[in-house]
């Protein structure tokens, strides 16, 4: 699912711009890759006139799914209900709030009939463990320092405390200092466990409220942090333990 949120910049801290064909930027975040990118609507913005159908246009461009902004006018509105674009006006608060909230709304993405699966679900009623890593390497990969940031995400398919199955997942990066993404991936993709080396307290929260549980965990590799799980010397983190306000 292609989700387009009107912002006054390009940022996930940004306000929602009320403002449809001429707002200053449209962000645009992929429930399957994970991945947030923003576009410069400086072309609308000058605009002399039809800056909402334009808008209108540039969503079908970027194949999106559903829209979040302040207000559509009625030709624009036209448009998108022709191009089965469902938009949601009169919203508010910061881009990243919003998406954190669609976090928790699978309900809201069913809506409008995306996809976020890219891996199977785990078989025989295994639990799905996420390990962030350097590499697609599996369970010979190096940790990564940064959940977020990381170039892959493990999955480590548990059950009776044996590995039933090992799966690099790709992780399509984010906007600095948005929490969103990796939700969303994780969420997405079946994981019921997290082990990170660090995390803020906003993505944490994101988790939890996602059913997410989240430990914090050693090891080197994937391998050595999973055999430290199996062997219950691993805890789930605790607030006390949230890093501070930097990207993740």
């Amino acid at each position: 699912m292609i989700i387009a949120i009107t912002a006054k910049e390009a940022s996930l801290q940004s306000e929602v711009d009320p403002r449809f064909g001429r707002a200053a930027h449209f962000l645009f975040a992929n429930s399957q890759t994970g991945e947030v990118y923003a576009h410069d609507n400086t072309e609308g913005i000058n605009a002399s006139n039809g800056a909402g159908t334009g808008a209108a246009q540039l969503m079908a461009e970027y194949k999106v799914d559903v829209l979040y902004t302040g207000s559509v006018g009625p030709k624009a509105g036209e448009v998108l209900e022709k191009l089965k674009i469902k938009f949601h006006e009169n919203t508010s608060g910061t881009v990243e709030e919003v998406l954190d909230r669609l976090a928790t709304d699978i309900n809201a993405q069913a809506e409008a009939g995306g996809q976020m699966e890219t891996v199977d679900p785990p078989e025989n009623d295994a639990i799905r463990l996420a390990i962030p890593a350097d590499s697609g390497d599996g369970l010979k990969a190096q940790r990564s320092g940064h959940f977020g940031k990381c170039a892959y995400y493990i999955l480590v398919d548990i059950k009776d405390n044996q590995v039933q199955q090992v799966t690099p997942l790709l992780n399509g990066g984010h906007i600095q200092g948005g929490c969103f993404a990796p939700v969303m991936l994780l969420n997405g993709n079946h994981v019921k466990q997290l082990i990170v080396a660090g995390i803020g307290g906003r993505p944490l929260q994101g988790f939890r409220e996602t059913g997410i549980e989240v430990f914090s965990g050693e090891g080197q590799t994937v391998e050595e942090t999973v055999n430290l799980f199996l062997n219950n010397q691993l805890s789930p983190i605790s607030n006390d333990q949230v890093c501070g306000g930097g990207p993740q």
